[in-house]
């Protein structure tokens, strides 16, 4: 399938709030700056988000579907969510990040997933989600693969508030060190103030396992090929996620690039 235009936001233009309105799915919007952007009741959109040192708000209306690509990134994001939102992220250099996402609404849902794949470098990512409305749901995929000294931090926050039955938390990292100077930490907080509810997190971090490798070296691979399999398939569902060739190509590239580090 061909890879959809990709349109700048600012070619939208803004309300008198400063806000950008998206009402269609016919292309991709790309942000790269500070934004405000609405996503039409009812609408469907795309938006991949390359910005660095930036201040992102974006409210997904009721009704409305956001998928929302965060490539290479290094901002603030607030999301106030009435409808559906799904975050992809993939990181391959040093960030600090901040998320937040507000479920504003019954059945609001959002869904994140992030990998970080980075080499000699620190990043450090705070994620909060706040659920403000009964029967809300939520779940966060952290994958983190650090390399030659890399440090990766994932610090994420759910929260619950009283009175919003019925609603679901859910948090996972999983963290892969690929040397004895690499570091990996997961800080999964829960703030429950409801007791009709459902919240769990999990983590998983440490080296491959050498059970898989000998299993695949049993197979005729060498233990390098093996564990080069094994990584590609963590990696590959986000890479195939990106709605944009060019940028996927890129990601690989990249990608390859640190593995060989």
């Amino acid at each position: 399938m061909a890879s959809l235009e990709m349109v700048s936001i600012e070619a939208l233009g803004q309300d008198s709030n400063g806000f950008y309105t998206i009402d269609t799915n016919e292309c991709i919007y790309t942000v790269n700056n500070d934004a405000k952007i609405n996503i039409k009741s009812g609408a469907f959109a795309r938006i991949i988000d390359q910005s660095k040192n930036s201040n992102i708000l974006v409210n997904v209306l009721d009704g409305a579907t956001l998928e929302y690509y965060l490539v290479n990134g290094n901002s603030n994001h607030s999301f106030h969510v009435y409808g559906e939102l799904r975050i992809t992220e993939i990181s391959l250099d040093a960030t600090n990040e901040n998320l937040e996402v507000v479920l504003e609404k019954e059945n609001a849902v959002t869904d994140v997933k992030n990998l970080s794949v980075l080499a000699k470098e620190k990043s450090y990512y705070t994620q909060k989600i706040i659920h403000n409305d009964k029967q809300t749901f939520s779940n966060i995929t952290n994958v983190g693969v650090a390399i030659g000294g890399a440090s990766i931090t994932f610090d994420t926050t759910g929260k619950i508030e009283k009175g919003k039955s019925k609603s679901k938390c859910a948090q996972l990292s999983r963290g892969i060190v690929m040397d004895n100077d690499s570091v990996i930490v997961a800080k999964p907080i829960l703030l429950i103030d409801e007791y009709d509810c459902f919240a769990n997190h999990g983590a998983s971090i440490g080296k491959m396992s050498d059970e898989d490798l000998f299993y695949l070296m049993s197979r005729g691979l060498t233990k390098n090929e093996a564990f080069l399999l094994i990584l590609e398939g963590i990696i590959r569902p986000f890479i195939n996620a990106i709605p944009q060739d060019e940028i996927k190509e890129s990601l690989d590239n990249q990608i390859n690039s640190r593995m060989h580090e």
